[in-house]
């Protein structure tokens, strides 16, 4: 095995695997797997569908009552629906990373001073300060979105702990598809620059991962990749996950053809 696939392979040793789950049913198929940080979203309502209070609860329920340690994540949405559809929801303190998009803020000069506001709102509801996540769009265009530079600076300013790369759209394009690893590597040195974690998603397939190993984000974000026939919106599956994440951690394959 050569020098160069090697360092790939550690290098996503020690990036952690982000699991989208819809519902409680799909919480031990993603942990037994090898998900590290479980991430609650409902992929019928977008990129970043935010799950019902509802489904939250009990999401909620059944890992307090299966005794699950591994880092909580969420999906708010779009800051924009949380404007037009005057959202309520109290988030728990067991959710460590919120995550929050902003399609069509584009034209807008306000949206710093939004995003500000919610977070208030949000953490003053909770009574606990949230770990926040910006997400930018590889198709930021399609989204009227801002560029994913831009959002890098505002979460920066805005106290976020990390930045995520996703796509808007689920039709057209996957992230690789969408921005180059140059660019991708641009914006994940200067992320790191500013002390934000990165993460990439993005209907991200394991014939990505060569490429993700010399990005080295911090976390790789799927559901696709984690669901039967790589469909977002059927069941996660512990064995798509856990092969998945084996090929982050260690490839015979690759070690025969090195």
């Amino acid at each position: 095995m050569s020098s160069t696939r090697k360092d790939k392979e550690l290098n996503l040793q020690h990036t952690q695997l982000l699991v989208s789950v819809r519902n409680g049913a799909e919480i031990a198929p993603a942990i037994m797997g090898g998900c590290e940080i479980l991430d609650f979203k409902d992929p019928g309502r977008g990129a970043l569908g935010q799950v019902d209070e509802t489904t939250l609860a009990m999401l909620l329920e059944y890992c307090r009552q299966s005794s699950v340690t591994t880092p909580l994540s969420m999906a708010l949405g779009e800051l924009c629906e949380w404007k037009t559809e005057q959202k309520g929801l109290k988030l728990p303190p067991e959710i460590s990373y919120l995550k929050l998009g902003f399609s069509q803020c584009g034209e807008s000069r306000l949206w710093v001073k939004e995003w500000r506001n919610l977070i208030q709102r949000i953490e003053e509801s909770s009574g606990h300060q949230h770990e926040w996540i910006a997400v930018a769009y590889a198709d930021w265009k399609r989204a009227d979105s801002l560029s994913p530079f831009e959002i890098l600076e505002a979460a920066s300013e805005n106290r976020c702990a990390g930045l995520l790369i996703d796509t808007f759209s689920k039709q057209n394009g996957r992230l690789l598809d969408l921005l180059s690893p140059d660019f991708l590597s641009e914006l994940i040195e200067l992320a790191r620059s500013r002390e934000l974690k990165i993460a990439l998603a993005g209907s991200l397939r394991i014939q990505d991962l060569e490429i993700l190993a010399d990005l080295k984000p911090d976390i790789i974000g799927i559901r696709g990749a984690a669901c039967f026939g790589h469909n977002r919106t059927s069941e996660i599956q512990e064995s798509a996950v856990r092969t998945f994440r084996k090929q982050m951690n260690f490839s015979r394959e690759s070690m025969r053809s090195g």
